[in-house]
């Protein structure tokens, strides 16, 4: 579905050029659910803006559908990202129409696409894929932070994308919230056999993902499912290859920026005596 062939981004700030991605290569199936993750400044979004043709790559290729969208004109983009892509940014305030009811909220996309029909029963059942067909006739200002989010899910879904972008859609939102939010991607992933892509900082909402992709420094570092989360006796059931590899290793365990890093206890780390 997507593809990255050594992609590099370098953005220019004043007389510098600074590297966001650096020699990036990865492949997204379609129908997955992969998320992103990695410290800020790491090339996480700057993914996202490639997928999104929100941007283009410096050197390098990002295929979607087999298309290079290097090699696409402005009003091609253009279409591209109106019909292919659905997008739900961090701030709610970018997703939403704050005039307009949520009902009236989904169907704009179609009507910027110009299409002349369109029902009310479809509208209907995004709202009720994302849990919110009761609140059709309320304005963003009526909902909670979580509500917006998911109704930003049925908003990106209106023109039945591809492929949907979502840039830390959890960060502003309560635990419980972010777990609805969560349900309605996983929900909108298998109901349309939608490809989506996540950026975030939340290792509990990258666990809800089918594969796991860490950045740093604009370079892919590790690539992954995600490991299941801890159980009420403080146990972590680690991947059968992770396990493999450890068996018979004396090791302990360190927590860093949002990391679990296991070494042997006999590895020293660098630049400590």
């Amino acid at each position: 579905m997507v593809a990255f062939r050594h992609v590099f981004k370098v953005y220019r700030v004043a007389d510098t050029g600074v590297v966001a991605l650096g020699g990036v290569d990865l492949e997204i199936d379609r129908g997955e659910f992969l998320a992103v993750v990695g410290p800020s400044g790491s090339g996480k979004s700057t993914i996202l803006n490639l997928i999104g043709g929100l941007d283009t790559a410096t050197a390098g290729e990002v295929e979607v559908d087999g298309v290079d969208l290097a090699r696409l004109s402005d009003e091609e983009l253009t279409r591209y990202r109106r019909d292919a892509v659905g997008f739900v940014w961090q701030g709610t305030a970018r997703n939403l129409v704050p005039y307009l009811t949520l009902r009236e909220n989904v169907r704009l996309p179609q009507a910027a696409g110009g299409q002349a029909t369109w029902t009310g029963k479809r509208t209907d059942e995004l709202l009720e894929t994302v849990g919110l067909a009761d609140r059709a006739r309320h304005r963003p200002s009526q909902l909670s932070g979580g509500e917006q989010q998911r109704a930003a899910i049925a908003v990106a879904l209106s023109n039945l994308p591809s492929v949907l972008l979502a840039d830390e859609p959890t960060a502003e939102l309560d635990s419980a919230s972010a777990e609805r939010v969560l349900a309605a991607f996983r929900d909108a992933n298998r109901e349309f056999r939608l490809t989506v892509v996540m950026v975030t900082h939340d290792l509990v909402a990258a666990g809800k993902a089918d594969r796991v992709l860490r950045l740093r420094d604009g370079r892919l570092i590790h690539e992954g499912r995600p490991i299941e989360r801890m159980d009420e006796e403080g146990r972590v059931r680690l991947p059968d290859q992770a396990v493999e590899a450890l068996w018979g290793a004396d090791l302990e365990a360190e927590v860093e920026g949002g990391e679990v890093r296991v070494r042997q206890r006999s590895e020293r780390r660098p630049g400590r005596g």
